[in-house]
């Protein structure tokens, strides 16, 4: 990067007085301001790519319509919304998409640069509630998809990927709180874990995992190939837990999208992966089978650290579809 471009970063993203922010220096410099106006101000590193990546696509989207991003209207913003629907990107991609733009326009706004944010009403379409007879794994299942592992002749890749499906599939963590744990999390002596949530990075919950699962913890971290050549690369003064193993980032913090794609080829190795179903169907095993065993919702709602009760009943309701065939008693004699 050029001097004079770092020294116009550090004057726009320092300096206190706003004029020197054209619309124009804005844009191209969006990323400076951004992180002060979401995630109460402290946005992950991931959240902070997330929003990046969609924000520029949507900034091409309107260059190669000769717009202004800043100059853009609610209907013109509605018609981006319509581009991304004939695009075929599901729901859920929508809604990362639309909010990461929403949040450049907020800053915008608040920031002086624009009258009002063109895309506070905007929203994707609503996501379905997934409560289809599939939309989990069974515990059978699950031990399917670890023998996928069982072939991988690297220790520290098959012991990290078994942990992985550990996590999210028996404690119940979401992709981001695997993507975000880090060694100084682990409280050995209490047999703990310290989960760094969805939200920012200064809330923390503990889980307690079970016997099997640190187990397979201690494997893992045994496994490590790190030394004086390959040591484990540091995020700040944390050490990352589920490491890299591509050559491009070889023992730094595995990325999300690398998790995904970990358990994309597994579902698919052994038959189960089906269109939409993402990482999140293993926490979603973990509260269904987890309900099943126990009938105990609390214990479901505490396990997988949900504050609204009605989204943990969603397991119960699940549950009583699989146990409880109420057409059973509609059945006409002599049908077979």
């Amino acid at each position: 990067m050029p001097d004079a471009l770092v020294e116009l970063n550090q004057e726009l993203a320092g300096s206190l007085d706003t004029e020197i922010i054209t619309p124009d220096s804005f844009v191209q410099h969006y990323a400076e301001f951004l992180p002060r106006f979401i995630a109460n101000g402290n946005p992950s590193q991931d959240t902070m790519y997330q929003y990046c990546h969609k924000i520029n696509q949507f900034i091409k989207w309107c260059i190669s319509r000769k717009r202004h991003p800043l100059n853009m209207h609610e209907y013109q913003l509605r018609i981006y919304r319509e581009f991304l629907l004939q695009q075929n990107y599901k729901n859920e991609s929508i809604q990362i998409m639309l909010a990461a733009v929403r949040a450049f326009y907020h800053t915008a706004f608040k920031m002086g640069l624009i009258k009002s944010n063109p895309m506070a009403d905007i929203f994707a379409p609503p996501v379905a509630n997934q409560e289809a007879l599939l939309s989990f794994y069974s515990t059978e299942q699950l031990a399917e998809i670890l023998k996928v592992f069982d072939n991988e002749s690297d220790p520290f890749i098959k012991y990290r990927n078994k942990l992985i499906v550990y996590l999210m599939g028996v404690e119940g963590l979401r992709n981001v709180e695997v993507y975000r744990a880090c060694l100084e999390d682990i409280n050995w002596e209490a047999q703990a874990i310290m989960i760094r949530g969805k939200g920012t990075r200064g809330r923390r919950d503990p889980i307690y995992p079970c016997e099997r699962t640190f187990a397979l913890l201690k494997q893992y971290l045994t496994a490590i190939p790190a030394d004086d050549k390959h040591p484990v690369k540091k995020d700040g003064a944390l050490t990352p837990l589920i490491l890299s193993s591509s050559n491009q980032n070889y023992l730094g913090r595995v990325s999300r999208n690398g998790i995904r794609f970990v358990m994309n080829q597994a579902l698919t190795a052994c038959n189960l992966k089906h269109p939409g179903y993402s990482c999140h169907i293993l926490r979603h095993s973990c509260g269904t089978n987890l309900y099943a065993q126990t009938k105990d919702l609390r214990m479901v709602q505490e396990t997988l650290r949900q504050k609204d009760p009605k989204v943990t009943a969603r397991y119960a309701h699940v549950n009583r579809r699989l146990s409880h065939r109420i057409t059973a008693s509609l059945v006409p004699e002599d049908t077979l």
